[in-house]
């Protein structure tokens, strides 16, 4: 290949990457304004305090030069290197035709990000991977009436459209043309040269080092969540969720030796050399605290049922009166550091029903969980214990094939809406007040002597938030009266705080008429998570994610637990147990009972020690691999089965 010849293939090369330069800049900016719109609609989170908000600008700018580098890098690698070999390569109608699409992508994710931070205070995070295994219908028809699909489908193919109409021109914009250069070869080197450093400044984010660099992981340094938010774009959000699949895939691997395996065990807590996980972890229970074992114990694991309305200084709006009235009683016992398994309800069924730590394996479909009873759930050790287990779900039996997983897993019933009459209710299941009436018609039938578990999963606090609380009595005025700075007074919020007044009532009604039927009933009522409620200004991680937990009955002692104890999920099943078992009666559970306090708990990203709350990531290495390991430990037993070997 003759001099003139790579002259004529650099020039090419050589005004097409101009063009790639200037879709490069174009992408920053069209990031960088929706990154300011996503910060103008969330604004008010901030409560007037904007000092930080360049600086988040800044950042995001800077770690949207890798989404921006690698969009442009894709449409480099499609159009401008095939045409430095075919002349007639159509390069920009190839660019055109990307960009443009990648246009609409772009504009689909920022219209969906708005609602989903809405819904979970993030971008784009895990439960995206949840949502593949949901009931696609019910999302439907949830985004339809709660989160105006259609209109916001609209508004994608308009700024589709804008992208659109931008792009074009600048494909189409004049370049400098090489043959018009004097000292062509040294343009030529200094290009080819630069294009390295670019790429290493691009990768690191505006800097040359990683120490300098900033990424995913590191972009979090404002105090304010809604910011810190939006510094990554939706490109980074997305990779944040493939690269926290891909960690979690790791945490999967179970193809390790039986050294390793009994090494995890030790350090998590358990006996290496038991010959099964689930001997690893057995407990003894020294003395029941109750002194007589109720016949009917209840676990009402309500939707979306957060510790926030509990707390000061929404106590004064009243959302929660039945339940605060229960806690005031003499027999009434409250873990005030409460932390669900995961931040979706199937994470918390899951962590109930096998006893095991979040770790996105989806246990409800996993095969195994159809093959062998895990003897840490809560099922199992309540029929251990002699009572027969029914598993009560507001919604439909098909939603994440939760019928078939509970009955596999140690319940002997399962009932759900398709069973029952009902008036109302919505895509996700009837409202809570006619499967509660259908708990304690259950309860009024059952014979003398016999003893039950009954696990009721509630649905109606949940979107589209379709009960009509007001003419029930719900005290719309009285509370918009009421409500403090930290939340707007908007209808929509109004609803919501109404449907959580709403199964505050329904609870407390259902207990008071259990309780004249069977007084000696043991109620446990807690979340299935938090972290819905879209307030005003944010708050800290108890308001967000913290549940409440509740233990009501005859023999109930209010000073069981001390104001700075802390639980979770996954010991539900064991504080059960050492309330109901009798002495010498022996347990497998990952972590201890709720009595037992020399350790920290955790879920899916938090952890909480001596009454705080805090960021999982935040421990120390230690600790973090303690979680890590009982995950690992969690998924060898489901993968591998339950011998150590």
């Amino acid at each position: 290949m003759n001099g003139r010849c790579i002259m004529k293939r650099f020039a090419r090369f050589f005004e097409n990457l101009q063009q790639d330069f200037k879709i490069f800049a174009y992408w920053c900016l069209v990031l960088l304004f929706f990154r300011m719109i996503f910060i103008y609609v969330y604004s008010s989170q901030l409560d007037g305090d904007f000092s930080e908000v360049l600086e988040a600008l800044w950042l995001g700018l800077r770690l949207s030069l890798k989404t921006a580098g690698i969009i442009s890098l894709l449409g480099f690698v499609l159009a401008t290197l095939p045409n430095i070999i075919w002349q007639k390569w159509p390069v920009i109608t190839v660019k055109s035709i990307y960009h443009q699409l990648v246009g609409y992508v772009f504009a689909f994710l920022f219209m969906a990000r708005i609602p989903y931070y809405k819904i979970y205070n993030s971008g784009f995070n895990m439960m995206l991977i949840n949502g593949f295994h949901d009931d696609w219908q019910a999302i439907f028809h949830t985004a339809v009436q709660e989160y105006q699909l259609l209109p916001r489908l609209v508004g994608v193919l308009l700024l589709g459209y804008v992208l659109q109409k931008i792009v074009k021109p600048i494909l189409r914009s004049r370049t400098i043309s090489f043959a018009s250069l004097r000292y062509r070869k040294i343009v030529m080197a200094g290009t080819l040269l630069s294009i390295p450093i670019i790429w290493v400044f691009v990768r690191y984010g505006g800097a040359f080092s990683y120490e300098n660099s900033i990424n995913w992981e590191s972009a979090a340094r404002l105090r304010s969540n809604m910011l810190n938010e939006a510094i990554l774009d939706d490109g980074q959000a997305l990779y944040r969720v493939y690269c926290n699949k891909r960690m979690l895939d790791k945490v999967h691997n179970v193809n390790i030796s039986k050294a390793e395996l009994q090494r995890r065990i030790a350090n998590a807590g358990g006996n290496p050399q038991a010959p099964t996980v689930e001997e690893a972890f057995l407990h003894t229970v020294a003395a029941p605290k109750l002194a007589h074992k109720p016949q009917n114990i209840v676990l009402i694991l309500g939707e979306s049922f957060g510790q926030w309305p509990f707390l000061e200084p929404y106590t004064k709006l009243g959302l929660v009166e039945k339940m605060r009235a229960l806690q005031a009683q003499e027999n009434c016992a409250s873990i005030n550091t409460m932390l669900p398994n995961a931040s979706g309800t199937i994470g918390a069924v899951n962590g109930l029903v096998t006893g095991f730590p979040s770790s996105n394996l989806y246990l409800n479909y996993s095969p195994n969980s159809f093959k062998d009873k895990y003897a840490m759930g809560i099922g199992y050790i309540m029929q251990k214990l002699g009572y027969k287990t029914v598993f009560w779900y507001g919604g439909f039996p098909g939603w994440q094939n939760v019928q078939t997983f509970v009955l596999a897993q140690s319940f002997d019933e399962f009932h759900a809406a398709d069973e029952f009459n009902y008036q109302g209710g919505n895509a996700w299941g009837c409202p809570d007040e006619f499967l509660l009436y259908k708990v304690h018609n259950y309860i009024k039938q059952e014979q003398s002597g016999e003893k039950v578990f009954h696990l009721i999963l509630t649905t109606s606090n949940h979107p589209p938030y379709s009960i009509d609380v007001d003419s029930l009595g719900f005290p719309r005025e009285a509370i918009r009266e009421k409500l403090p700075k930290a939340i707007k007074n908007t209808e929509q919020n109004l609803t919501e705080m109404g449907h959580i007044w709403y199964a505050d009532k329904t609870m407390g009604d259902f207990i008071a008429n259990v309780e004249s039927q069977k007084p000696d009933t043991l109620f446990v009522i807690t979340g299935d998570h938090s972290e819905r409620f879209t307030f005003a200004v944010e708050q800290d991680n108890r308001t967000r994610s913290a549940i409440p937990c509740i233990f009501y009955g005859q023999g109930v002692r209010k000073d069981w637990f001390k104001d700075n104890y802390v639980g979770c999920h996954m010991q539900l099943a064991a504080t059960l147990a050492e309330l109901a078992a009798p002495s010498g009666f022996r347990y497998s559970a990952f972590l201890p009972s709720m009595f037992e306090q020399d350790s920290f708990v955790f879920n899916h990203n938090l952890a909480a020690f001596q009454g705080e709350i805090c960021a999982l990531k935040s421990l120390d290495a230690r600790e973090k691999w303690r979680a890590n390991d009982m995950r690992t430990i969690a998924v060898w037993r489901v993968v591998k089965g339950n011998i150590i070997e």
